[in-house]
């Protein structure tokens, strides 16, 4: 039964045009320049997968969980895009067909102390919505981006984070196969590194960690891979892979040094629809 389908299906989608963009860039579902050169009006896509994280920033204990997608974009006239999805709402502003400046609302989830044996006796972390402000600007294929990442609430005590980073996009295979890369170095003040790493007196008595305060630094490198495999001109498979190494402020910490890695991995593998 099963290879009867798998050959009804091989037969239905393969003969369909692949009729992607001629620019990566504006394909890449992820990237600044997404949907930039479509028609003017509403665009949809939507996914169902799974992604591979770790339980908190720096451990070494991962989870594999669903992963959905699902996202509503409006371009304007003007090649501007506003989108929407469960977590985030924001725009694009496109500056020129180079520059784009991106700015949206994200929710970002507590953390409690039951998402890995490492975090049990510490304080949790409030859930809160953080902004999200990237300024990028391509070469070609090519891009430089920076991003400004406020807690907006204050409620996590997140502080703000910034990055700065470059990317690469290129097809393969006549645009079927699609290829993009991003490395970024990232910052943030002594609120953020403290929330995120840093163990109180009070924590210390509870969990036998030592009493650690971080500052305002460096905070990691990351390297990022996408690959996303076009079946037809709206069914692709998207996958990412994310390997962030932790600068010494952030490792220095007993919840890296003791209980974790200096160099964690992120991974999803997403079956997309876009319409």
């Amino acid at each position: 039964m099963h290879k009867y389908l798998t050959v009804f299906l091989i037969v239905l989608i393969w003969p369909l045009s692949i009729s992607a963009s001629d620019d990566p860039l504006t394909a890449n579902p992820s990237g600044a320049w997404y949907l930039q050169d479509a028609e003017q009006g509403w665009h949809f896509d939507v996914g169902l997968g799974v992604e591979f994280e770790p339980g908190y920033p720096g451990s070494d204990e991962y989870s594999t969980e669903p992963d959905v997608l699902a996202r509503v974009v409006y371009r304007t006239e003007q090649g501007h895009r506003l989108f929407i999805t469960p977590g985030e709402i924001g725009g694009i502003y496109s500056i020129s067909p180079d520059t784009q400046f991106v700015a949206f609302l994200e929710f970002e989830e507590a953390r409690e102390v039951d998402d890995d044996p490492a975090l049990i006796g510490l304080d949790p972390v409030d859930s809160t919505i953080e902004g999200q402000f990237i300024l990028a600007h391509r070469f070609g294929k090519k891009q430089v981006f920076a991003v400004l990442q406020p807690d907006l609430t204050g409620d996590a005590n997140k502080g703000v984070v910034w990055f700065a980073g470059v990317g690469y996009d290129t097809y393969l295979q006549d645009r079927r196969w699609r290829f993009a890369t991003t490395f970024d170095i990232s910052g943030a003040d002594a609120e953020h590194m403290n929330t995120e790493f840093g163990i109180n007196p009070d924590e210390a008595v509870r969990t036998g960690y030592t009493t650690y305060e971080a500052g305002a630094a460096l905070k990691s490198a990351t390297l990022g891979l996408q690959l996303e495999y076009q079946f037809t001109s709206q069914l692709s498979l998207l996958g990412n892979v994310e390997a962030e190494y932790y600068f010494s402020e952030a490792s220095d910490s007993p919840l890296i040094s003791d209980e974790g890695s200096d160099i964690t991995y992120e991974a999803s593998l997403l079956l997309r629809w876009e319409f």
